[in-house]
């Protein structure tokens, strides 16, 4: 037995939607609008009587592996969701209704904490715009509304480690002197062996917990404002597609050990200022895990296509920090570095022939 929770609306039966502009229950049919406080008494009230949130299983023999793939029945129409083994929440294809698998996220993979939506859909179309502003050598209809094929508003799995670094590095340094009098010119070359050590504390590093998401778009975005995280509640992921963690939190300690490495030896910069060169010998860097915790980030991710090639960007849910990759004119392109190149050629003639 799967149990799947569709919040409905209590006046009229509708799915209700949470919405990032109130950070309340909508419901899109009578628009009434409920806390998710209220949503939850009316469940604990309910739980004495007949469960409404369940959802009956089908027995499929088919698929080659069934822990990668679930079929469900929808409770609202009776049409079948299908579903990978990470998804924690979607839609119905049927009857639209937003549904909520949470044996996805109970027991161990139960999440510590949500960081809701702040950002709409209509935001992440706006910064869509925005990001292709200004671009000269952007090919002129990328940017239409229509080319945006879908907007999925996600929580992503991440990652949240608290830990304590320390760094060991030397450095061969120099210091060079130059001066001159009536006759000589002078140099005079100062040679150091630097020794620096470093320690801070991290709280909340971030890293992605799912193996679909480029980490490379996710660091991108951050970084998301840990003060709004919330206790998990499902309420939360509906009207938003959720997916559980497949990376496990030990998996990412190589990263976050780079992570780390990176924010010491940027804290050891200052020290090394004012050398003539400057040359590592040696660097020791350790990292003492404490504890990590496992929250769900809201992103929109955006997909459009042109010239028969898919583009993929991803903004933050939260502040609205968006990234992606662009595509360049080859026309334009031409043509800007004919215009840098004939610039180039007045120039020097002017210098030659003036100067």
């Amino acid at each position: 037995m799967a149990d799947v929770l569709e919040y409905k609306c209590p006046c009229c039966g509708g799915g209700l939607v949470f919405h990032e502009d109130t950070q309340k229950l909508t419901c899109p049919f009578c628009d009434n609008e409920f806390t998710i406080e209220t949503i939850q008494a009316l469940k604990e009230s309910q739980k004495a009587g007949k469960d409404e949130f369940q959802w009956e299983p089908e027995e499929h023999e088919n698929w080659a592996d069934p822990d990668d793939v679930r079929v469900f029945l929808c409770s609202s129409c009776g049409g079948e969701l299908i579903t990978d083994g990470n998804t924690a929440a979607t839609f119905c294809p049927f009857c639209g209704n937003p549904t909520i698998l949470p044996g996805r996220l109970s027991g161990g993979l139960k999440p510590d904490g949500v960081l809701p939506f702040q950002k709409s859909k209509e935001d992440a179309k706006a910064a869509f715009l925005k990001l292709c502003k200004g671009k000269p050598l952007l090919p002129k209809d990328f940017k239409s509304q229509n080319r945006l094929e879908k907007i999925t508003g996600l929580y992503v799995p991440f990652w949240l480690y608290d830990c304590k670094g320390a760094i060991n590095a030397s450095y061969k340094a120099t210091r060079v002197h130059c001066w001159s009098d009536s006759k000589y010119n002078y140099t005079r070359t100062e040679h150091f062996l630097l020794q620096r050590d470093a320690d801070a504390q991290f709280d909340g590093i971030p890293m992605d917990g799912s193996s679909k998401m480029e980490n490379q778009y996710m660091e991108s975005i951050e970084p998301f404002d840990y003060s709004k995280i919330v206790p998990f509640d499902t309420a939360y992921l509906s009207g938003f597609l959720a997916d559980k963690y497949d990376i496990e939190a030990k998996s990412g300690e190589p990263r976050i050990k780079d992570r780390v490495s990176q924010s010491l030896n940027m804290l050891l910069q200052p020290s090394l200022a004012g050398f003539s060169t400057l040359i590592p010998t040696g660097s020791t860097v350790n990292v003492a895990h404490s504890k990590s915790r496992y929250v769900l980030m809201p992103v929109w991710m955006l997909t459009t296509r042109y010239k028969d090639k898919t583009y993929l960007f991803a903004m933050n849910g939260q502040s609205g920090k968006m990234t992606g990759s662009l595509p360049v004119s080859k026309g334009r392109s031409a043509a800007w570095f004919s215009a840098f190149t004939a610039l180039g050629a007045i120039a020097f003639w002017l210098f030659f022939y003036l100067f």
